[in-house]
């Protein structure tokens, strides 16, 4: 060591003792010595900004390229090979000075100098403001490699190693770029090159999966802008955005957007007078008494998975400033789940929003910040538009001869339709039907198509219901009961309540069926009787419809019965409930199911109370009964396990002669399935209505 350099070094080991001298004799006096403070940044930062704010491939690829369009490149070129992406564009590229006063300095603000909103050449508005894009590279590959040229200068070029970099960062040490391993032959007079390699696990760097992410995050590509973008040699377009061939409804907001994408659009729909389904939405955003103007366009498409064809979700209307995705989707912040809008896509331009020096963009330029009053008034101008569409959509809609994807169904439909003599009723029938055929009700199809098949059944005998009404209208007019018109009025009649009944028939039939299969035990039996037998007599009788009487007049009625006879001496249990049914009374009693010696007689003598106990509050409460005074027939319906018995003649007939009935539990059951399926076997050819439902399967 020379001498010079022994005296510093002592020098130094004096001062740092007298420094720790003092602040052993007091700390206060050594932090007062710090009189003035300055803001630090740590390296550290890095892992925050970029390395761990990025995510996705088609974000990093997407800061590289809005770095292109700010250099006034004409052409980008974007390369997916042997495990590297590589992005080279033309624009004015960068010498020494730029690469490490611009490039290489994390967070240069280009548009705060004097005309940095604006590209030299072209003139264009600039994508980049928070100078923090290009450590997007950081999060996706563990080496970047830089070549750049500045017209008539020198190339330079560079290269990071993200570990490497991450270490420096641990230790509070400054990065030196690393140097590259080749040279790069220029065919251009200027331009940028970027090369990531040694991708992180999980990269997705496929052609298929990055073109259309890169076509809906930039609206400037093409012809137009001078600029275009390639992936491995073929051009990104508007068209590779991937939704333009499934839209049916469109809605623009100017003459522009008309006229450059409303062409790509393929299935676009026409309304009843053969007019395409296009309109024009009132594009001005009201702001502090300033006006400003939006661009682009709303579009529905016929069916929501048209929408969800890959595991990127394109349900989304995207919302741009100069020519570059501001925020994916500004749907999520409607607050609404509205069926409507899991039909909609489209992009909204507001650039008003990325020029009056006001950043409203997150870290990652994902997303725009919450609460800014500009942005909020945008969302309210969509709000306000959409529930505009919405009725537009419901009217188009209503307009469109959808056919059902399930072949019966569109057979059964075909033959519906053709039955219906009048065009307008025929017209109104397939308003009522497309909603239903084009409205997803779940995302699995075989629950979706059931769902539609259930719900066509139920809208024929809808509109078969309505239409009759109608035609009962026309019945003033008739003066002659023998013409043709008043027959077809009354065979249509005949149709739709051929066609009810076999739907109600069918149903108790699954009904009973369903008590068939669970019951199993005799305490299952009398719960089934409780649970469903005194809502639903058709299980004791078939022609029993159903309820007529209010609820306060069965339970009054009820708890009179009930006090008429208590528990009698063989142990019977009283559950009992009125009804009336058909213009008759019923009293139901259901019997313990363990009690199986019942005597025909008890049964007589308990049933003529009940008949009794009703007669006399009937009588004085005549205003109940409805019959004037006059008293209705009264039945008595016992349910047992077994039979009731007798040691002379027949016990059931002892009870009919009483207007009394018994039933067993099993027997209730089986008898009211025989009955409809008597109904169902022997009843007359089926009518046309029912013939074309049943198909629907």
């Amino acid at each position: 060591m020379s001498l010079r350099e022994q005296q510093s070094s002592s020098n130094t080991l004096q001062r740092e003792s007298r420094l720790l001298r003092g602040c052993r004799v007091n700390t206060l006096v050594a932090e007062k010595e710090i009189d003035q403070f300055k803001l630090e940044v740590d390296l550290n930062v890095l892992n925050h900004l970029g390395i761990g704010l990025y995510s996705s491939t088609p974000a990093v690829v997407t800061e590289i390229v809005a770095n292109a369009w700010d250099a006034d490149a004409e052409r980008v070129d974007i390369r997916i090979k042997d495990g590297e992406i590589i992005v080279q564009d033309d624009g004015h590229g960068m010498g020494s000075v730029e690469l490490q006063r611009r490039f290489l300095k994390v967070g240069y603000a280009r548009r705060e100098e004097l005309g940095g909103d604006r590209s030299s050449k072209y003139s264009r508005p600039v994508m980049g403001r928070k100078g923090i894009g290009k450590l997007a590279m950081f999060s996706l590959a563990n080496r970047i490699d830089i070549w750049s040229k500045k017209q008539d200068c020198p190339a330079v070029s560079g290269a990071v190693l993200v570990d490497r970099l991450k270490e420096r960062i641990r230790r509070n040490d400054t990065y030196i770029l690393e140097g590259v391993n080749k040279s790069y032959d220029w065919s251009t007079p200027s331009g940028t090159r970027i090369v990531l390699s040694q991708l992180n696990a999980g990269t997705d760097k496929t052609e298929a999966f990055l073109r259309p992410r890169i076509a809906r995050r930039f609206s400037v590509v093409g012809d137009r802008f001078k600029f275009k973008v390639y992936i491995n040699g073929v051009e990104v377009t508007t068209r590779d955005r991937g939704y333009h061939n499934d839209l049916q409804f469109w809605w623009d907001l100017d003459a522009e957007t008309r006229t450059e994408q409303l062409q790509l659009v393929r299935s676009l729909a026409c309304d009843e007078d053969g007019r395409k389904c296009v309109a024009r939405l009132d594009n001005v955003v009201l702001y502090e008494d300033q006006v400003y103007r939006l661009q682009g366009f709303i579009a529905t498409v016929a069916k929501p998975k048209q929408l969800k064809k890959t595991d990127d979700n394109i349900n989304q209307i995207s919302l741009f400033a100069n020519g570059r995705v501001f925020q994916e989707d500004l749907l999520k912040d409607i607050g609404n789940a509205k069926i409507f809008n899991s039909y909609l896509v489209g992009e909204i331009h507001a650039d008003f929003l990325d020029s009056d020096g006001i950043d409203r963009a997150t870290a990652n330029r994902e997303a725009v910040k919450t609460g800014d009053p500009m942005v909020s008034a945008v969302r309210q101008w969509l709000k306000d538009a959409l529930a505009k569409i919405a009725d537009q959509w419901d009217e188009w809609r209503r307009q469109q001869n959808i056919e059902s994807d399930d072949e019966q169904t569109k057979l059964a439909l075909e033959t519906w339709y053709a039955s219906l003599d009048d065009l307008r009723d025929v017209k109104l029938a397939k308003r009522l039907i497309t909603p239903i055929l084009s409205t997803e009700h779940s995302n699995d199809d075989a629950k979706n198509n059931a769902i539609k098949r259930d719900l066509v059944r139920s809208a024929i005998v809808g509109f078969e219901k309505l239409r009759i009404r109608k035609q009962l209208d026309r019945l003033d007019p008739i003066k002659d009961v023998m013409s043709l018109e008043f027959q077809k009025i009354f065979h249509t009649i005949d149709d739709l309540e051929a066609s009810h009944y076999h739907e109600i028939t069918r149903s108790r039939l699954q009904v009973i069926e369903k008590f068939e299969k669970e019951i199993v035990d005799a305490g299952a039996l009398e719960k089934v009787a409780q649970s469903y037998l005194f809502e639903h007599l058709w299980l004791l009788d078939p022609t029993w419809g159903p309820v007529g009487e209010s609820k306060v007049m069965e339970q009054t009625l009820t708890k009179e019965l009930k006090a008429i006879d208590p528990d009698t001496e063989t142990g019977a249990r009283l559950d009992i409930a009125y009804r009336t049914s058909s213009g008759r009374h019923v009293i139901v009693e259901l019997k313990r199911p363990g009690l199986k010696s019942v005597e025909v007689e008890d049964l007589i003598k308990q049933g003529k109370k009940y008949k009794a106990g009703l007669t006399e509050y009937l009588r004085k409460h005549p205003d109940l009964s409805g019959y004037n005074g006059r008293l209705p027939p009264i039945d008595v319906c016992f349910v047992t396990e077994e039979l009731p018995k007798t040691p002379f003649g027949d016990a059931l007939e002892d009870l009919r002669k009483q207007d009394m009935q018994a039933f067993t539990y099993r027997g209730m059951i089986a008898n009211a399935k025989r009955a409809y399926q008597e109904y169902i076997e022997k009843s007359p050819d089926v009518s046309k209505i029912e013939d074309i439902i049943r198909h629907i399967i």
